[in-house]
């Protein structure tokens, strides 16, 4: 289920049991604005296992219908949690969450109209999520419990340190304590993000990626996605620069911006970097308060790593001309996320 392109701040819906025996979902009024005018008003939900769920879009309204036989296929009962993944296309990611906030194990099963076989969703590719609900009688700033559900899918995966990834693109380092079944050093989170605690979020959402890194997705009361400021080398409030680490150029060609651009490739000179990347991987790219997710390939004998899907997404809505020049830079432990920079080959226009 990996998408590319735009990446739109994630939404939450928990089900209530009058929204389990309905057809329709309000969606996020923040969304709508921000995104709205990019939704078709028929498009599919993609869920991991390949069902798709055919929906339709009431833009003035603001509302999902076409939902029920899905609620009642999956045998829905209230609480459950669906997370919504929007990359400025047609169709939007799903996966659900129990009411154990650990992420449920996908029936094998495709949709009626469907001829595909279905995909038996594991730890990787794709990752596991779970689901942090903040406690108003408790603060949290350094360490948060596993739920069981989650330790009895990923316990064996867990090691004593992570990566934690920030929706902009930060990172900091965390410990796992097997005794306990705690996850430490969220301190760093409140100090990149200068807050005293974690209790300003309602929701935090944490998908491991089944080897050394969790990225974090922090919602607000609507269960919308907070978009944290700053980007991979320009840490939170303080704006405090991180050292380059990694560091590679891409000059736009003219047959960059044709309608179709079969590939974008990265040179030779950045060999080092590249190795890194595993042979179908993703780089984030990061520019003002916009991501994009790009899909990177490693091809002939692993000597050559061309960007694929995201490209045109990216280059349209950075506006991007032939002779521009991208710049992308990231900091230590932090290969697949870079800030983005447009030195502009256009007179009288600014780099971005």
């Amino acid at each position: 289920m990996e998408s590319f392109g735009l990446e739109a701040p994630k939404f939450v819906k928990i089900l209530s049991r009058k929204d389990v025996v309905g057809d329709e979902l309000k969606i996020p009024s923040s969304f709508c604005t921000q995104f709205g005018e990019r939704i078709r008003s028929k498009f599919h939900l993609k869920l991991r296992t390949g069902f798709l769920v055919p929906v339709e879009f009431d833009k003035r309204r603001g509302v999902l219908m076409g939902l029920g036989s899905f609620f009642n296929q999956f045998d829905f009962k209230g609480g459950e949690m669906l997370v919504f993944e929007y990359f400025g296309r047609l169709d939007f990611n799903l996966s659900v969450l129990g009411t154990n906030c650990s992420e449920i194990e996908y029936p094998l099963m495709v949709n009626s109209f469907q001829t595909c076989k279905p995909v038996r969703v594991k730890l990787v590719p794709g990752g596991w999520r779970f689901a942090k609900f903040m406690d108003p009688t408790e603060k949290i700033y350094d360490e948060i419990d596993l739920p069981l559900a989650f330790l009895n899918r990923c316990a064996s995966a867990l090691y004593y340190h992570f990566r934690m990834v920030l929706s902009n693109g930060t990172n900091f380092l965390a410990r796992y304590d097997r005794d306990s079944s705690k996850i430490t050093g969220f301190h760093s989170m409140c100090e990149i993000l200068g807050l005293p605690d974690l209790n300003s979020f309602h929701m935090l959402l944490f998908t491991f990626d089944g080897y050394l890194k969790f990225d974090i997705s922090a919602f607000d009361a609507n269960m919308f996605e907070i978009v944290f400021p700053g980007s991979p080398i320009r840490c939170g409030v303080t704006g405090e620069l991180a050292v380059v680490s990694s560091r590679f150029e891409i000059k736009v060609q003219p047959f960059h911006m044709e309608r179709y651009c079969y590939g974008v490739d990265i040179s030779t000179e950045y060999m080092s970097l590249c190795s890194m990347w595993g042979r179908n991987d993703y780089i984030v790219a990061y520019n003002g308060s916009c991501s994009w997710k790009l899909q990177v390939k490693r091809r002939n004998l692993w000597k050559r790593t061309t960007i694929h899907d995201g490209w045109i997404d990216f280059r349209n809505d950075l506006d991007l001309k032939a002779g521009d020049v991208c710049v992308f830079e990231s900091p230590a432990f932090s290969i697949n996320h870079f800030t983005v920079s447009v030195i502009s080959n256009s007179p009288g226009q600014a780099n971005r």
